[in-house]
């Protein structure tokens, strides 16, 4: 069968395009990664989430190692053609590499404590966990 597909634009941002993998039912927003032409198409085919790892430089299938498989439902495309939505439904543990169920699990602003009506705020290095 035959079906015509809305493609994202590619060429913009060299071959990948921006995905947010969201649930289906509970609209939480799971991860967010990248996805290039061959990985869209394959989700489109399969349907089942398939990205791009910029830091290795290759595909991969969501789930293929650890089994946790995303099954998408819907695939929304932003107006301008480089970002996408794939609703989904999350199967296993959860979609973040930590085993949470969503990537989003830590707030960019932590209060520690309010000292006359101002917010003291920490700043912390996600990449080497270091107090400024």
């Amino acid at each position: 069968m035959k079906r015509n597909v809305l493609m994202p634009n590619f060429a913009k941002r060299n071959g990948l395009v921006t995905i947010i993998a969201q649930d289906k039912n509970t609209r939480e927003i799971l991860m967010v990664a990248f996805t290039d032409e061959i990985g869209f198409l394959e989700t489109m085919a399969t349907g089942e989430a398939v990205y791009y790892s910029t830091s290795r430089g290759k595909r991969w299938r969501k789930g293929e190692e650890s089994g946790n498989i995303q099954k998408v439902s819907q695939v929304l495309i932003d107006c301008d053609g480089d970002a996408v939505i794939y609703m989904v439904e999350q199967i296993g543990e959860g979609a973040c590499h930590t085993s949470k169920r969503s990537c989003f699990y830590r707030s960019v602003l932590r209060p520690t404590t309010k000292m006359k009506g101002r917010l003291e705020i920490r700043v912390i290095s996600v990449t080497r966990n270091i107090q400024v």
